[in-house]
């Protein structure tokens, strides 16, 4: 009798395990198709999920800053269970945050990592002014997502936090962004004046007054100081790509001539290809994404000719190795292009070229127009 109670309690546990595998094996299929529906890009996008068995209740959990795809996910396994499964996902912002889920950048350029610590990769970076959204807090570190969408870590040094009201307050101010590569905002209107801070290509501050020579500006944190007049301009906000003269995107793409990489780097200090283009185009009023596969998906793809004849300055172009984009610089019309490649600098596909680059020849992908 008692052999017999085992060898059935052996059985209903084998079935019990077997049919455990089976609904993982099955809901690690459905992660997959909500994933691709709603974060086929990771660097965009959370939706993380778990399904575990709790005494017999299973429980799904995980977390996502996108309410459809945790509900999509909620109606998936409800369906592959035949009952309600217990919901215990985050849905971000984490609801610890408060109502404070906003944070304005306050340094000259603030560093996004892959995880919550100083050694960890280098994904990103922001410049003074830019809006963050936070989604969650652990210790001293944010998870953030820039304007672009882009996920990473930040220290909250690197920022002061705020709510809906404080990012409206501070886009309706009137902004001025910084034009050259690298500035400084003095105590007093002098360059022999203690520096209140560094500012970068891109970073935004407050116009509280101008005075000739120099305008006194304020930062995010209410910190004020002077910067010379000459080194800034309105921002600009969403400019149409029709708008912008090659000329323009040149201009500053020359500015930062011997720049040196940084993979991550988006700044006018150390910058990576990417963002590189990203920090010229924004100069100019135009949001480019941030990695260069991204940017690929961006404006008209234009088939150049024999000679390059077609491809115009301003046109992006975009190297690999297969079917992955790896690379992108910015034409200068013809066969010379300006991309960041150890340091910013100029290389042309004509193999009689002093400046010929064999290898990004050799790699080219296609050709993309922005600008009109």
């Amino acid at each position: 009798m008692r052999k017999s109670f085992l060898l059935l309690a052996t059985l209903f546990f084998a079935l019990a395990c077997s049919n455990s595998q089976k609904i993982q094996t099955q809901f690690q299929q459905v992660q997959i198709q909500v994933q691709k529906k709603f974060a086929p890009d990771k660097s965009l996008a959370i939706a993380q999920f778990q399904l575990v068995n709790h005494d017999g209740q299973w429980i799904l959990k995980g977390e996502t800053n996108i309410p459809n795809a945790k509900e999509a996910m909620l109606r998936k396994v409800d369906s592959l269970l035949g009952t309600s499964v217990q919901d215990s996902v985050l849905l971000l912002p984490d609801p610890a945050l408060g109502d404070s889920t906003f944070a304005l950048v306050t340094v000259s350029m603030a560093n996004l990592r892959r995880q919550p610590r100083h050694a960890a990769e280098l994904l990103d970076q922001r410049t003074t002014g830019s809006v963050l959204k936070l989604l969650k807090r652990k210790g001293s570190w944010y998870l953030v997502q820039t304007s672009y969408d882009y996920l990473g870590w930040m220290t909250k040094t690197s920022f002061e936090r705020t709510d809906a009201q404080g990012v409206k307050a501070w886009k309706e101010s009137q902004r001025m962004m910084v034009t050259v590569p690298v500035d400084r905002i003095f105590t007093f209107p002098a360059t022999d004046a203690v520096p209140v801070c560094d500012v970068v290509l891109n970073g935004e501050v407050k116009l509280l007054k101008k005075s000739g020579r120099w305008t006194k500006v304020e930062l995010p944190d209410r910190r004020v100081g002077y910067i010379l007049s000459a080194h800034l301009a309105p921002v600009k906000e969403a400019v149409s790509p029709s708008e912008v003269k090659p000329e323009q995107i040149l201009d500053v793409a020359f500015q930062l001539m011997g720049i040196p990489y940084l993979w991550g780097g988006n700044t006018a200090k150390a910058c990576d290809c990417s963002g590189f283009v990203q920090n010229v185009f924004r100069a100019n009023g135009i949001q480019l994404p941030r990695d260069a596969r991204q940017q690929a998906l961006v404006g008209r793809e234009v088939t150049p000719a024999a000679d390059f004849s077609n491809v115009q300055p301003g046109d992006l172009l975009f190297f690999g190795v297969g079917n992955r984009i790896t690379h992108v610089g910015i034409s200068l019309g013809g066969y010379r292009f300006i991309h960041q490649d150890s340091e910013v600098h100029i290389n042309s596909f004509d193999e009689h070229a002093e400046n010929f680059n064999a290898f990004r020849k050799k790699t080219f992908k296609k050709v993309v127009h922005i600008l009109k």
